[in-house]
């Protein structure tokens, strides 16, 4: 609710007559409305979410502070048809999510009508998560680390990926977990240079390291984590480029702290790689904030323009690929704090915990 205060303010100080916004997730988090195939209209002086038949007594229950249209025909002339009425003149609308055809239908409808599009409007608030958000995501991560905890136990060779895959999952419901957040990646021996490989059947030998990055969905606010577990003794080339990821990891979450470039978290992590000599096996962004999303702000890489600040949260992702090797990533969620960080994840990682 603060949110939508601080944009109706927005709208008053800037001299606009609204803002159309057409993203679910945005909608969920101005107004904590859950149902999907909706839209909502915020003017400086009242707000209405356009909905169907099916979300109508939903909406009342979930956000009866707001005013609740059911659309007739289209959603599209719904929308146009109260535009009209409110006399609105100047629009803005979310540049990333308004398709062409919303576009050329309230244009067409609305003579006059100025649509101005718009970016992060929304998105700037989500960055920095409330003590309400924080107490989802950290559920998210405590169900995500019980059910690997139970996982890596079966893991074995003569077993596909997609079977470990299937374990994760079935035991993310079981610890309370309502969804995986994305599709689980399991990959194994070579197939591990993919950094999103998909699980396949492919079976397990001797000898080969497993990366299973996985996450769960808990009352809409999602994890993301990425470990590596080994069925059989690590041999000594693994070793060293294990050690290597999970140094440059360390390196970039102690850079941490509000005040910090989001470009020079990315850094600590990368030029350490670099200095290894694995210039060229590390080709994505060091990490990505999560929250409602799985990928939201703030962007943690080399060219991010993000500066951090307390209470965002996200992921710390280094990792090496090498084709027809294998690869290694390792993945934790942290907290900006007021004067540092507080890593949120704690799955084993360090060498003399996975090693057999």
């Amino acid at each position: 609710m603060g949110c939508l205060k601080k944009i109706k303010q927005t709208l008053t100080d800037e001299n606009i007559d609204g803002f159309l916004i057409t993203n679910a997730v945005n909608i969920r988090y101005v107004t904590n409305f859950t149902g999907s195939e909706s839209i909502l209209l915020i003017t400086p002086e009242c707000d209405y979410l356009f909905t169907d038949f099916r979300y109508i007594e939903q909406a009342h229950q979930d956000i009866p502070w707001i005013k609740i249209v059911e659309k007739k025909n289209s959603l599209e002339r719904t929308i146009c048809g109260k535009l009209k009425r409110l006399k609105i003149k100047k629009l803005y609308v979310e540049s990333l999510y308004l398709t062409v055809c919303q576009y050329h239908d309230i244009t067409d409808g609305n003579d006059g009508i100025c649509l101005i599009p718009t970016k992060g409007i929304v998105e700037q608030y989500r960055k920095r998560k409330t003590a309400q958000e924080l107490a989802k995501i950290r559920t998210a991560i405590h169900i995500a680390e019980r059910a690997y905890d139970v996982v890596r136990k079966k893991i074995r060779t003569g077993i596909s990926e997609k079977r470990i895959a299937d374990f994760i999952e079935y035991e993310i419901r079981n610890q309370g977990g309502e969804r995986s957040s994305f599709e689980i990646i399991c990959a194994a021996g070579q197939r591990a240079s993919l950094p999103h490989a998909r699980a396949t059947n492919r079976i397990i030998q001797g000898k080969e390291a497993v990366l299973i990055d996985w996450g769960v969905c808990f009352q809409f606010y999602n994890s993301d984590l990425t470990r590596i577990h080994f069925t059989d003794k690590i041999s000594s080339e693994y070793r060293k480029i294990y050690q290597i990821v999970l140094d440059a990891q360390n390196f970039a979450i102690d850079s941490i702290k509000p005040g910090r470039k989001a470009k020079d978290v990315d850094h600590a992590a990368r030029n350490y790689i670099q200095k290894k000599g694995f210039t060229k096996c590390f080709g994505h962004g060091l990490g990505h904030g999560i929250g409602l999303e799985v990928h939201e702000g703030p962007t943690i890489n080399g060219r991010s323009k993000e500066i951090l600040e307390e209470n965002m949260v996200f992921t710390v992702e280094p990792g090496i690929y090498i084709p027809g090797w294998g690869g290694v990533r390792i993945e934790d969620m942290v907290l900006v704090t007021s004067c540092g960080y507080e890593v949120l994840s704690q799955a084993p990682k360090k060498l003399k915990e996975i090693t057999i």
